[in-house]
């Protein structure tokens, strides 16, 4: 397994869910998606899905810090189920650039597929050689 999809499966808590996995340690903010999620079920309750959040609040971040604004399609639905054992395949932050874009390829994806997904949770310093 690689991934199942953008359903907001690293939101849910649990043991040995996908918060716990050694490729997700290292993410943070859960607590400005649990906010914004919050204040989105006052407005229109049960409509907006965390996944659809964390999509917009992607977009929004890459615009305020100088990228150009795209729109998103919305209508993700959240998943029900986080396993740790579903991130086994995804690469650590410190994996080197080169081998995360080679473990993208085996499934299929593009370095540009590669950044989308994984954001800035690449070590930077390894985009310095990076030519895409």
């Amino acid at each position: 397994m690689f991934l199942k999809g953008c359903d907001a499966s690293i939101l849910l808590d649990g043991n040995n869910s996908e918060k716990t996995a050694s490729p997700n340690l290292s993410v943070r903010g859960y607590d400005v998606i649990d906010d914004a999620k919050t204040a989105v079920e006052r407005v229109c309750p049960g409509v907006v899905s965390c996944a659809d959040i964390i999509v917009m609040a992607t977009r929004d971040v890459i615009s305020l810090s100088g990228g150009d604004r795209y729109n998103v399609q919305t209508g993700r639905r959240d998943g029900r189920v986080s396993l740790a054992q579903n991130t086994a395949s995804l690469p650590s932050p410190s994996t080197s650039v080169s081998s995360a874009i080679q473990a993208f390829a085996s499934k299929g994806l593009n370095a540009s597929d590669m950044i989308y997904l994984l954001g800035n949770s690449l070590n930077y310093d390894n985009f310095n050689t990076l030519k895409i």
